[in-house]
């Protein structure tokens, strides 16, 4: 196994950063927020953070955010935002499009790439950095940088998040395809730097890539915010709502939780599913709001709303599908940790791992024992569950930073 200590650092030279995003096209989610996010944290250890999305992010958004827009949009099988007729349509017209090509998006990816480098005379000095990394933004940096004289070469940072490292239309294990072009291309002398999102996941990555993987969660995005008394115990189920973060169970756990007559008030706080194509969860939407304490959110809500749903829940409830969540983490845990929130979770997740081992919350094997771990933390006096939060919080961002300083150097 290599640390890539052998290539030449660029740490003394760091002046720029390119923070890329070739699927950051929706004006909410995570992906702007994280884009925003580590460029105030690249601030520490870059003299200049440039932030580039897709060419289909609304141009005032990009704007406003100060981002370049400069990727053609490849994702539409895995986050749709046109027609099957509209997608085929314009990526037919793009230039570098081969008709006859095994994979057709990966020229597109390669142009996009050698012409990011080209037009920012990219090279030794400049690190190009994946918060998330994706299938052909990765194809495409690498393909174009391996073609730049050894000497000129930037350096690539890479952190793998289990969303869209795989995501190729054209191939069945995609993610196999690209840790091989990494090793060969570390190999040919370029410094690449790998990381993960989560211990299990960092581990599977230096296994496949036998390059050292560092574990890099998302760095601290907040102060922590006290916990204020009030009538309602909250409990918030942040995020977007989908079946597989356990929209579908928050009936039977809301239910149970009621059915324990604690001296306690409860309310639980959600969104709904996306209207389109979500129609047979109607009924069942319908029984979830009628239930006592249970308030539910638009499926889109704007970052500021957000961060006050944080700030007034007492916990945060994620009962994500384990297998889905084998080697993800999840952007709300962390959230709620940077907050100062505990949260719930069902144990074999990649994430439950990290819950379990900083003390972040509670974990538990089934969807059954959910209720009772909320109760438990709903019976914590003010002073303890302060206590809790502040020592795991500590314990995880003291992690958190070491791994940055030492992946960033």
């Amino acid at each position: 196994m290599t640390e890539n200590s052998d290539i030449q650092s660029n740490s003394e030279s760091n002046k720029r950063i390119f923070i890329v995003d070739p699927a950051c096209v929706l004006p909410f989610g995570h992906a702007i927020t994280a884009l925003n996010h580590f460029r105030e944290y690249c601030k520490d250890f870059y003299d200049e953070v440039i932030c580039i999305a897709s060419l289909k992010l609304d141009q005032e958004i990009s704007a406003s955010n100060n981002f370049e827009r400069r990727f053609h949009y490849l994702y539409n099988e895995s986050i749709p935002i046109m027609s099957r007729f509209s997608f085929e349509k314009y990526i037919c017209s793009l230039p570098f499009y081969k008709k006859d090509a095994a994979d057709p998006f990966e020229s597109i990816s390669t142009s996009d790439a050698a012409n990011i480098i080209y037009d920012y005379s990219i090279g030794r000095g400049d690190t190009i950095f994946f918060p998330g990394a994706d299938y052909y933004g990765l194809y495409g940096f690498i393909s174009a940088v391996i073609d730049i004289e050894v000497s000129r070469r930037p350096r690539i940072l890479i952190r793998f998040i289990g969303v869209l490292e795989g995501a190729s239309p054209f191939k069945n294990d995609a993610l196999s395809h690209i840790l091989k072009m990494i090793n060969k291309a570390v190999k040919q002398g370029v410094d690449i730097r790998l990381s993960a999102e989560t211990p299990i996941y960092s581990n599977y990555i230096s296994q496949h890539t036998e390059i050292f993987t560092y574990v890099t969660p998302y760095p601290e995005t907040s102060r922590q915010l006290p916990i204020h008394e009030k009538e309602y115990f909250t409990i918030l189920c942040a995020g977007s709502a989908r079946i597989d973060k356990g929209f579908n169970h928050l009936f039977d756990i809301m239910k149970s939780i009621i059915n324990a007559n604690s001296r306690k008030k409860f309310r639980l706080v959600t969104q709904t599913l996306p209207y389109a194509g979500n129609e047979q969860w109607d009924s069942y939407t319908s029984q979830l709001y009628a239930l006592k304490g249970v308030e539910l959110l638009e499926p889109v809500i704007s970052d500021s709303k957000m961060r006050s749903l944080y700030h007034q829940c007492d916990i945060v409830l994620l009962p994500y599908a384990v297998d889905v969540y084998k080697y993800r983490g999840s952007a709300v845990m962390m959230e709620a940790a940077s907050i100062g929130r505990l949260c719930v979770t069902l144990s074999g997740s990649a994430f439950a791992q990290q819950v379990n081992y900083y003390n972040l919350g509670d974990v538990v094997d089934s969807i059954s024992e959910i209720p009772r771990a909320v109760l438990s933390l709903a019976d914590y006096d003010a002073t303890t569950m302060a206590n809790r939060i502040v020592q795991a919080r500590q314990r995880f961002y003291l992690d958190v930073k070491a791994a940055y300083s030492a992946w960033f150097k």
